[in-house]
């Protein structure tokens, strides 16, 4: 007989094996480039199915809502079809929107409980926004009789300043191939990307102000989840992207810890030799904050 999970555990389906797995504060995951994934490479950032996955295992019971209000290529709809949640994803995009859209059909998954809105996630929090969507999120079961619904889980990864419009150095880059390549080396030139942002306090301001907005539709005791990294600036300096954000967006969340996300197979860049240390930057923060429960 299969272990169960305890009558009582209200947050997942796992059993205490399981949960205490999880609860490691670091793990590995590259994720495998099969076929599948092919159209993600038009993406300059994404980050893999099998990641999200987890975080959705431990976070959500079957058929729960999950939102991403920084969708990319859909990883996140897609690990939701394959694990049974209903996914909502917001993309200011249309491109990779369209991109996440044929995903989903081209890999027969559930598409029915997966919704992409094509718009701008600071709006979230008008109930305008969610009234325009409202035949997106009814295909995918999500009905709300409140002014704004009320989500059991979000995970996403917000755009990391500007990192991919700065240099990467003298040497041949990943981003210096993709431009190569004509891959997208940025996610877009809209006055409404956050990436676009130039300076960095008011990046992160920015990015926070969505999250407050996120607070708003995220059911009270729940969970998100923000992948981010710590990043090197052209002028050398490390800016603690992660630990700032995880402040500023306390404002409004509790912040819970943190697990570390590492790529074992990314490729090391000789940045600084032979002169300056430069970190090769191989792990992200996963970022873990509650809303407070009622």
């Amino acid at each position: 007989m299969m272990p169960m999970a305890r009558p009582e555990n209200d947050l997942n389906d796992l059993t205490g094996t399981e949960w205490i797995k999880f609860t490691r504060t670091w793990f590995v995951c590259d994720s495998p480039r099969y076929h599948r994934n092919k159209p993600t490479e038009l993406h300059p950032a994404r980050f893999p199915e099998e990641m999200v996955a987890e975080f959705l295992r431990f976070f959500t019971k079957q058929r729960q809502f999950v939102l991403d209000p920084f969708l990319g290529s859909g990883a996140t709809l897609v690990a939701c079809s394959e694990q049974g949640r209903q996914g909502v994803g917001i993309e200011l995009s249309p491109r990779y929107a369209t991109i996440t859209r044929r995903r989903l059909a081209q890999l027969s998954l559930d598409r029915s409980y997966q919704a992409v809105i094509e718009g701008d996630a600071a709006g979230m929090a008008s109930p305008q926004f969610w009234a325009a969507a409202r035949d997106e999120l009814q295909a995918c079961g999500l009905s709300f009789k409140r002014r704004l619904p009320q989500f059991d889980f979000v995970i996403t990864s917000p755009p990391y300043w500007n990192m991919l419009r700065t240099s990467r150095g003298g040497v041949e880059s990943k981003h210096k191939q993709r431009a190569k390549q004509r891959l997208d080396t940025h996610y877009s030139d809209s006055a409404a990307d956050l990436g676009n942002i130039t300076d960095y306090d008011e990046f992160v301001e920015a990015v926070g102000g969505v999250f407050d907005r996120v607070h708003r539709c995220l059911a009270a005791g729940k969970y998100l989840v923000v992948v981010v990294q710590n990043l090197r600036a052209p002028g050398g300096e490390v800016k603690p992207l992660a630990w700032d954000l995880a402040r500023r967006i306390s404002r409004k969340f509790s912040f819970q810890g943190e697990k570390v996300w590492c790529q074992n197979t990314k490729p090391l860049g000789i940045w600084g030799y032979p002169k300056i240390f430069v970190p090769n930057y191989h792990h992200h923060y996963c970022l873990i904050l509650r809303k407070t429960p009622k």
